[in-house]
């Protein structure tokens, strides 16, 4: 896997994605911090959060793919940083003069928007920088970086919001995505990331043609979902890791920082714990490489977290949730970069943008339901009842994925 920083496209494209990375852990502890303050004792607020920064993705997530598969990858990220960086630098100044949050849900829509077009284009372009031999460790050198940086922003991030505030914290962020931004420019000349058909937008007579186009390049990729068992089998698999992030982001963030009483700075050795799990999962499936069934490991992660869920309420206690941290963050490394690596090698070039943008979708539309509704029934439920009804439900998806992966041909399967 560390072969590939011989690779100049793949290097600079890791350590871009790190430094964003650092940056986005940045911003949720300030903001965790913030709804803390402002609504101690609501489960139903980090839902609210939740909602903010999903909502804009799904709307987003049909069109985004279309235009990444039709322009300049690295035009794109370079742009989304650089925007990033300002809207940052600038929230701070517009909470004080407005003396209201508003300007932080306004960042917060704003931005998660363009990580919507950053984080599709990067995985649509990682088959570009490399062979297609080396994928696994591509994508297993990408994830282990980033939860370098989830690790120390999450953990960093806590402390960092206590000493220096948050107002500092936004300055300190926004620097990062600048020079993630300026990074871009590293992984190579522009023309290596063209795309293969361009996507000329027009306001007057060429709106009509372009809109056809758009609903001609969705129409193929329904046909794509609905035709592809891989695809289905590893859209259904990216259901998972969204549920459970969308509990931990309401009922175990509550638990810790609340009723646990260690506030922000717990959050962030939880949100850091699990990094290091992410990161020890990264490093294990860049060492296997190609030498693993991912579609094996996909249900095997998932089967984990159901009974993780499951067992969870007759144990939880700050000690074990970091241990099952540890687990779940391997759980999802692993799960992630199997994800990616059988999309990279099962789509076209030509659709990527769009497959990848799909499962942003499904992502960001999963988590906002699930955090809606854990924000909902955490009025009538006690948070453990909550978690071993997560455990039922996840044991259900599993089993139906194993359903669908022996569906698919066996000489197809046995390649995964």
């Amino acid at each position: 896997m560390f072969s590939l920083f011989k690779k100049r496209g793949i290097t600079f494209l890791s350590f871009s994605n790190t430094i964003s990375q650092l940056g986005d852990r940045l911003t949720h502890m300030v903001i965790i911090t913030l709804i803390s303050i402002i609504s101690p004792g609501r489960i139903a607020a980090f839902s609210e959060f939740s909602v903010a920064f999903t909502l804009p993705i799904i709307v987003l997530a049909p069109f985004a793919g279309v235009i990444i598969d039709h322009y300049n990858k690295q035009t794109i990220m370079l742009r989304c940083h650089l925007v990033q960086a300002l809207l940052i630098f600038l929230t701070p100044t517009f909470v004080i003069m407005t003396r209201s949050i508003l300007p932080i849900w306004i960042l917060v829509v704003l931005f998660f928007s363009l990580d919507l077009f950053n984080n599709t284009s990067r995985n649509a372009l990682v088959p570009d920088l490399v062979g297609s031999d080396e994928l696994v460790q591509a994508n297993s050198l990408i994830i282990t970086l980033a939860r370098i940086a989830t690790f120390i922003g999450m953990v960093g991030g806590g402390y960092l919001v206590r000493v220096v505030g948050w107002q500092i914290g936004f300055y300190i962020d926004a620097s990062t995505h600048f020079i993630a931004g300026i990074l871009v420019l590293g992984m190579g000349a522009r023309i290596i990331f063209e795309p293969i058909r361009k996507f000329e937008f027009s306001l007057s007579g060429e709106l009509k043609k372009s809109f056809n186009r758009f609903l001609s390049d969705l129409k193929e990729l329904g046909t794509l979902l609905i035709k592809d068992r891989i695809v289905v089998f590893v859209m259904l698999s990216v259901f998972i890791l969204p549920f459970v992030a969308a509990v931990s982001y309401t009922v175990l963030i509550y638990l810790v920082q609340q009723e646990f009483g260690m506030g922000t700075t717990g959050v962030g050795w939880l949100g850091g714990i699990i990094g290091v799990g992410m990161l020890v999962g990264g490093l294990l499936m860049g060492f296997l490489g190609k030498g693993v069934n991912r579609g094996k490991m996909i249900i095997l992660g998932m089967a984990i977290l159901a009974v993780f869920f499951l067992i969870g309420p007759f144990f939880v206690n700050i000690f074990f949730l970091y241990i099952i941290s540890i687990i779940a963050g391997m759980v999802f490394s692993i799960i992630g970069i199997s994800q990616d690596t059988i999309l990279q090698e099962d789509v076209l070039k030509e659709i990527r943008g769009r497959i990848f943008a799909t499962k942003e979708f499904v992502i960001n539309v999963t988590f906002v339901l699930c955090a809606i509704l854990i924000g909902i029934i955490s009025n009538n439920m006690k948070p453990y009842a909550i978690i071993f009804g997560i455990g039922i439900f996840l044991s259900a998806v599993t089993g139906l994925a194993l359903l669908l992966y022996f569906s698919i041909p066996a000489d197809t399967r046995i390649k995964l």
